[in-house]
């Protein structure tokens, strides 16, 4: 069977698909996720603590970053969090001014209760696509995630 050739697809076209598709879909699962909201936590307070489940032993300043706020704001979201009992905060055994963050068991339950419910409406979602669809879309998101992390500046 004869198929017209198609153009090929160049990498600023990528570049635009995935800028025109991230984020809106980040929007979407943010709006999932703060109505899913437990423990009447804001949304940078969640932020907060996925980045500290990620990066165990974090500082504030690597966070401030992250969150795009600054030290002071910083500082003022994390006393929130470890009130709260999600988070500790240590001196850092040898530098006296660096805090390390963990977080806790309450904090991972809460990120728990939060990502099974968004798992579960991003599931309805998906639920009309067939096993190929799944297949393809999944791979494409591997491949995504593989070059962006391929470029990622070391800390």
């Amino acid at each position: 069977m004869y198929h017209e050739s198609m153009p090929d697809t160049t990498p600023d076209q990528v570049a635009s698909a995935i800028l025109e598709t991230v984020p809106p879909t980040m929007r979407a699962i943010r709006g999932q996720m703060r109505s899913a909201r437990v423990a009447g936590l804001s949304v940078p307070q969640f932020r907060l603590l996925r980045f500290v489940r990620r990066n165990p032993g974090t500082g504030l300043s690597a966070l401030a970053e992250h969150l795009g706020t600054t030290m002071p704001a910083a500082s003022q979201l994390v006393e929130r969090v470890v009130r709260a009992g999600f988070v500790t905060r240590e001196q850092h055994p040898k530098e006296r001014r660096r805090v390390e963050l963990h977080i806790t068991e309450a904090g991972d339950a809460v990120l728990a209760q939060c990502d099974e419910r968004t798992r579960a409406w991003l599931c309805e979602r998906l639920e009309g696509l067939d096993p190929e669809q799944l297949e393809a879309i999944a791979d494409a998101l591997r491949q995504v995630r593989s070059v962006v992390e391929r470029e990622r500046p070391k800390s």
